[in-house]
């Protein structure tokens, strides 16, 4: 079995990890690790130390050297209070798994991590997941938590759990590694790779493709009260300095005919293609102020602009054909 805590264990003992206890989250994410989750083995460097006591001690008792004896055992005790400091370091440890913001399919997943030492310094304390890279954080006595981030990668679009976070550590002397699994249950939503840009049917209009997305200002057609999810670029700054309230500017291109994205129109001969290109035309219209609806086999998203509008045309991409759409 691999060293818990090197980069080695980026690819654990499949058996062991399913016989393991895992510490699991409450509902809110949040976690502590118990006495009975935390697992410790020697390192190697334990092995060589534990090696080189033996050989001490077999000098001591052939040459009946006194000295021999007690340095053996001074080491020895150092040695045995080590384990407990080693699992002590973890023992109590919470932490609140908060996930990460969604991500276009290729990105690093920033996955975040909340660390408290429940009041006491807990130094060299590392973190990672099995496809991440090990993050070392030396928690310090106060009661403000610490917050660390896991960057994942190579994650497809979907909704995926991000698996056991081991926590370990070698602290105080390195001789000893001990660990424990959590699960975290904050699932990461992975959106499709936007493709290429192109121009679904009818966004063009009859003042080209720049117009159709809401750009320029030769389409201006007046003010309209803020709405919560309106485009920065599109409020009338102006207009509030002047103390007139919060407006937003409207275009002949908003006024028409919303436009719709649909899955028949998209380019690219296979499923992920098509995802794709339908990621690209959403980001599009949205960047240009454009109302938009989503069409896909079997779902209809009605029309609509602004963050929320995106994030729900961009999930249903990322999780069609899972059944969870």
């Amino acid at each position: 079995m691999s060293a818990p805590c090197s980069r080695a264990w980026r690819s654990p003992d499949v058996a062991f990890a399913d016989w393991a206890r895992v510490e699991q989250v409450s509902s809110i994410g949040q976690a502590e690790i118990g006495a009975r989750r935390i697992y410790i083995l020697p390192t190697r460097y334990g092995l060589m130390f534990g090696a080189l006591l033996f050989l001490m001690l077999l000098g001591s008792v052939n040459y009946v050297n006194n000295p021999g004896h007690l340095l053996t055992f001074v080491l020895a005790g150092l040695a045995a209070n080590a384990i407990y400091q080693t699992w002590r370091n973890l023992r109590g440890l919470r932490l609140v798994c908060h996930g990460g913001p969604p991500v276009f399919s290729g990105d690093s997943v920033p996955y975040s991590v909340e660390l408290n030492g429940a009041g006491r310094a807990r130094p060299a304390i590392q973190l990672m997941f099995d496809d991440s890279s090990p993050v070392l954080v030396d928690i310090d006595s106060e009661t403000r938590p610490q917050r660390v981030q896991l960057q994942l990668q190579g994650i497809p679009r979907g909704l995926h759990d991000p698996g056991r976070l081991v926590v370990s550590t070698r602290y105080p002397m390195g001789l000893l590694c001990a660990w424990c699994y959590v699960a975290c249950s904050r699932p990461m939503l992975v959106y499709p790779k936007p493709g290429a840009q192109w121009t679904p049917p009818g966004a063009s209009g009859d003042s080209g493709a720049h117009a159709a997305w809401g750009g320029g200002n030769d389409d201006f057609a007046g003010l309209r009260g803020y709405r919560p999810g309106d485009l920065p670029s599109q409020i009338d700054w102006k207009s509030y300095a002047r103390e007139r309230g919060l407006n937003t500017r409207m275009f002949s291109g908003q006024a028409a005919t919303p436009l719709w994205i649909d899955w028949v129109h998209a380019p690219g001969g296979d499923i992920e293609s098509r995802l794709s290109a339908l990621t690209r035309a959403v980001l599009d219209a949205e960047a240009g102020g454009r109302r938009y609806g989503l069409r896909t086999p079997g779902t209809t998203i009605a029309p609509g602009l602004g963050p929320a509008h995106r994030h729900q045309c961009l999930r249903h991409l990322a999780l069609y054909g899972s059944g969870d759409a």
